[in-house]
Order: C-alpha cells, then structure tokens, then sequence
C-alpha cells in the first residue's frame, strides 16, 4: 500500500509539473510575444505578418507548438492508472490558468472572432439582421477594419447569432471586452464539453475518465483555437456531446433536439443526426412505438429549427449554401477541383466536385446510421459519428480550416484507445502545421504559386500521412466490422 501510495503521489506531482511546463511555454512562446497589450489591439494581425522576414521568431513558432505536443502527449500517458482526487486536481488546476492567460493572446490565426462580434453587434446594437446584411452595411462601426469577410452575411445558423448578439449587448462598444467576452463564451461550452467527456466516463467507464478528458482538454489545437483565437466550434462540440450524453441515458427526443441546436450552430451536426434517430427508433420495441418516436422526433427538431430562424427569416438563402459549394481550400476536394479546373472551367469543375463529396458524405452517414441501427451498446452512436466526422473531415470536406480538428477530437476523448483516437489526434497533429506550412512555405513574399500547385501540395502535405495511414490500417483490416475503430483492442494505443 505505501508503495501504490508513493507511486500516486510521484504520478500527481508530474502531472502537475508538466500542466506548470505547458504553462510556461504558452507563455514564451504565444502570449508574450502575441498578446493584445504588445500588439496593442491593431486589425487584421496574424502570426505569418507579424514574423514575416524574421526566421528566429518563425523557428520560435514552429519550436511552441512541437514542445506543446511533446508535453501533451506525455500529460496524456500519466494519466492512465488510478485516479484519486488530487490527479484530477493536478490535471486541471493548470488547465484553468492556461485558458485564462490564452484570453490576451491577440487571434493571431484568424479574424474570425472580429466578424462574429460584429455581426453581434449587426444584431443587437443596430436591429439589423446578420443573414441578409453584411459588417460593409455596417459602415462606420469601430470593428469593421477588424474584419476579413466584410462582404459576406453570416456563414452559421441562428443560435450561434442570437449567442453573439447576447455577447455583443454585454460587452458594450470596447473593443478588448468584446475580445475577452467572446473568447470567455468559448470557455463556457470548452469546460461544458469537458463536464460532458468527464460525466459520459465516468458512469461507463470511470477509469478512463481522466485519461479521456485530457486529451481532448489538453490538446494544443482545442486551446490555442478556441481560448486563444476564440473559435465557436466548441459551442457546437457541447451540442454534439449533449446529444451523445442524452443518447446513452436513453433520452432519445432530447438527444435529437441537441444534435439540432448544434446544426443551427454550424451545419455539421445535422449529419450525426440520423445516427441519434436511429438509435432512438432500435429501443422502441414496437413498430407503433417508432412511428410515434419518428413523427415525435422530427416534429420537435422542425419546430426548435423554425423557432431558431423565426426572428431572421426574410427568405431566399440565408445560410449561403450557394457560397459555400463553391469555396475549397486544403482538402482532397479542393484538389480535385483544382486540377478539373483546367479543364471544365471554375464553375463546373466546383458543381461535380462538391456535388460527388456531397453523396460521398450522404453514403457514408447512411452507413454509420446502418452500424448505429444494428449494434446496441452505449458507444455504438459515438463509434458512428466519430467516423462521419473522420470520413467528411478526410475525404469530402471542401473547405477544411485547422480549427475543424477539434470536432472528432472530442469524441475520440470517449472512444477506447484505438484507430479512431489515432486518427484524430494525427489530424489535430496536422491541422496545427497548417498555418506553418501555407504562411512560411508556400507563400513567398506577396505571391501565392499556382492554385493547382498550391492545393496539391497543402493538402497533400496536410493530409498524406494521415491518409497512408487509414490505407494502411484498412489493409490490415483494422477498419472493417471487426475492427479497432468498432470494438477497438486495449493493445493499440493513441495518441
């Protein structure tokens, strides 16, 4: 006993160790040198502006996020074993403080929290509407030099735009405290997300719970994109775990509806729908029973839907789904379109394209829903959107940004150690060198190579080693009905 005792404690001390070592590197290496005090809050900065002809700070960069990995990874592997309070305590007492002392780090990765304040502000300071007005209509607000997308309405649905408004009324007209409120709305739904993680473990599989909450909480891509650049994608995370939690305590309509509110969020979580559907529909025992959950279910999401666009609805395409087939960057459509476009011109080349990913992803939903149907153990629903979000981020994703990584992340964060939980940590691996490899490599001076060039080598780069690897695994059949991503073997390890 003193012996496990000694071991716990030696544990508890080293874990705390390394939560204060990632603390200091985010400090050197993002926060003292990025925050908005040094920077002085100036619009439109970015890390590949600010080190520019300055190869000591781009080594500075590249060496902050191999050192996070380092530590990541090693914070993840003392967490196996027994968990008493006081681990639990070393793993997030760090954690706190990192997240609040990435809240003054300036979004250098991004504009994208400038556009969202001020459609924010689109909505509750001017009545205006965020789906048919764009911030240029919104001519002499303070934020607009802030924005990238001045010309674009909102690219999300209207959840995510009433929770900005909300914001923005809070936060008033300075320009640091709609920074910090929008970042802090973040961190709500990040320690939401963990609660969820945390909650789903430890009533299945308490002694994984603390394992499975660091990796997602302690990610360098979860926390650089979402307390440091204040991306939303977690707000939408939350909803997709609360629909998971809701399914494996059998409530299937509640479970529905927050997959819903997520796609009114972004779009992405109406493809993990069906799969909550389904499992609702295989625990009614009747055939009555699943016509009553089936017109139940569908009416209840139709109605919070039209709820949510109620207040914004004028007509026409308010979410942009003509805009959005026809935008690609860093994936293997983008390449394929790219290289078509020689030949068939930009609009055709863009209409097969995103047309074949479309069906792509409908096939492989179809399929997980099939998985979902048939198996019946609680992790069944989370095995299946856990392969959605791979397949669509891998394969069919048009327009992939490093902060999507974050998505099959926090599921793999429940999953078994396996191929899945491999895979998405490659993928949030991969998606942090992103902005390494466009802004230090492929951009040379003012000038951009050639689209076809540009997009076969950043998604290739991107994605190559990931891809051999599922080719790889597949080979061996540790992708088919049998294999680690369904039922995945305690003997293959992730990260």
């Amino acid at each position: 006993m003193r012996r496990f005792t000694l071991h716990t404690s030696r544990r508890t001390t080293l874990l705390f160790a390394l939560g204060l070592a990632s603390l200091f590197v985010y400090w050197l290496g993002l926060i003292l040198p990025y925050n908005v005090f040094s920077l002085q809050l100036k619009p439109l900065l970015s890390v590949a502006q600010l080190t520019r002809n300055n190869p000591t700070a781009q080594a500075a960069f590249v060496v902050t996020f191999a050192a996070l990995s380092g530590l990541y990874y090693l914070t993840w592997r003392l967490c196996r074993g027994p968990q008493p309070s006081a681990m639990w305590i070393a793993l997030l007492a760090p954690l706190v403080v990192v997240n609040l002392s990435l809240l003054w780090l300036y979004p250098i990765d991004a504009a994208d929290i400038f556009d969202n304040i001020l459609r924010g502000r689109i909505t509750a300071q001017y009545g205006g509407n965020p789906f048919y007005q764009a911030p240029n209509d919104a001519p002499s607000d303070p934020f607009l030099t802030y924005t990238a997308w001045r010309r674009s309405t909102s690219a999300y649905g209207p959840l995510w735009e009433l929770l900005a408004a909300g914001t923005s009324r809070m936060a008033g007209d300075d320009k640091l405290a709609n920074v910090i409120a929008f970042k802090s709305l973040g961190l709500l739904f990040y320690f939401g997300s963990l609660a969820l993680i945390a909650g789903l473990l430890r009533r299945h599989t308490p002694e994984r719970a603390l394992q499975g909450v660091c990796l997602f909480a302690w990610n360098p891509l979860v926390l650089y994109e979402t307390a440091g650049n204040g991306h939303n994608d977690v707000v939408m995370v939350f909803c997709i775990l609360s629909g998971l939690y809701l399914l494996s305590r059998e409530r299937h309509i509640p479970a529905a509806l927050a997959l819903t509110a997520g796609a009114t969020i972004k779009f992405i979580p109406i493809l993990l729908l069906p799969i909550a559907l389904a499992t609702g529909l295989r625990a009614q025992r009747t055939t009555r029973g699943r016509v009553i959950f089936g017109l139940a279910a569908l009416t209840a999401c139709a109605a919070l839907i039209v709820a949510l666009y109620a207040p914004f609805w004028r007509g026409g395409d308010p979410i942009g789904l003509d805009r959005r087939s026809g935008m690609f960057t860093a994936s293997l459509p983008a390449i394929l379109q790219a290289r078509l476009e020689l030949s068939l011109g930009a609009e055709a080349s863009q209409r097969i394209v995103s047309r074949a990913a479309l069906v792509t992803t409908l096939l492989a939903v179809a399929l997980q829903t099939r998985h979902a149907w048939r198996e019946s153990d609680w992790l069944a629903p989370i095995r299946a959107s856990a392969f959605v979000l791979l397949f669509y981020l891998l394969l069919t994703c048009l327009w992939f940004q490093s902060w999507y990584a974050i998505w099959p992340l926090a599921l793999a964060a429940i999953l078994p150690e396996g191929t899945a939980g491999r895979i998405a940590v490659l993928l949030s691996y991969a998606a942090i060198w992103k902005p390494i490899i466009f802004d230090y490599f492929l951009v040379r001076g003012s000038s951009l190579p050639p689209r076809v060039w540009r997009e076969t080598l950043l998604g290739s780069v991107l994605f190559g080693l990931i891809w051999l690897y599922v080719i790889f695994v597949s080979i061996t059949g540790r992708l088919d009905s049998k294999s680690a991503l369904r039922h995945p073997p305690s003997a293959i390890r992730h990260p």
